[in-house]
């Protein structure tokens, strides 16, 4: 039974240094994972925003531009068409010089008309092309701040894991226990031996033992 007592205090110590180290690492897991976890789904958006723009990309067309540049170039004739056809439009004459000025004001709104259509469809590759562009300029502005953010949180993932460490107290108070129980130990097992050792020179009845060559 005497035994038993440092024996358990051994074991209490070195109990509590590997429950300590398994913390340290259950710890360390949890916090690598954690920062695995955060920089998947950053990976993630940036994959999902690049893919958006190679959508955006594959699916542009310039038809959206040419209306636009069309509608702009029909605003601007509008705005001076009553100058345009100013001389067309004088209340005097008779039937055909009304008819022919009416001629005279749709053909030069036709031909406005057409070549309103043709600059704007001149115009709308280009416009579609500043649109990429400008796209691509959005998307490198985007994956550069991504970068950043995921350097950033790379750094805090970092120092949250070097912040794991032992707990200093736990250990001394692991060791001291581990030593206490060897140290008893040691001294119980050395006075057990000298109380059991034989009484070597005389028997236990006080006669002469020839064997021993003593008396009691």
């Amino acid at each position: 039974m005497g035994q038993f007592i440092p024996l358990a205090i051994m074991a209490a110590g070195t109990l509590a240094q590997q429950s300590e180290t398994e913390r340290v690492t259950r710890k360390q897991d949890e916090a690598t994972a954690q920062g695995l976890l955060s920089q998947s789904r950053r990976q993630q958006d940036a994959d999902r925003r690049v893919s958006d723009e190679v959508n955006n990309v594959a699916a542009s067309t310039s038809s959206d531009e040419r209306a636009q540049r069309l509608g702009e170039y029909v605003t601007q004739l509008q705005r001076g068409r009553k100058q345009a056809v100013a001389g067309l439009e004088a209340p005097f004459g008779g039937t055909t010089f009304q008819a022919d000025t009416g001629a005279a004001r749709a053909g030069a709104d036709a031909a406005a008309q057409t070549t309103a259509g043709l600059m704007s469809r001149i115009d709308a590759p280009q416009l579609q092309r500043q649109g990429e562009a400008f796209g691509y300029g959005r998307l490198a502005t985007d994956i550069d701040m991504a970068a950043r953010d995921s350097r950033g949180q790379q750094f805090i993932d970092q120092m949250r894991l070097r912040a794991i460490r032992r707990r200093p107290e736990v250990d001394l108070v692991a060791g001291l226990a581990t030593a206490a129980g060897g140290a008893m130990a040691g001294g119980g097992g050395g006075m057990m031996g000298a109380a059991s050792a034989p009484q070597y020179g005389a028997n236990y009845y006080g006669v002469w033992n020839p064997n021993t060559m003593g008396v009691a």
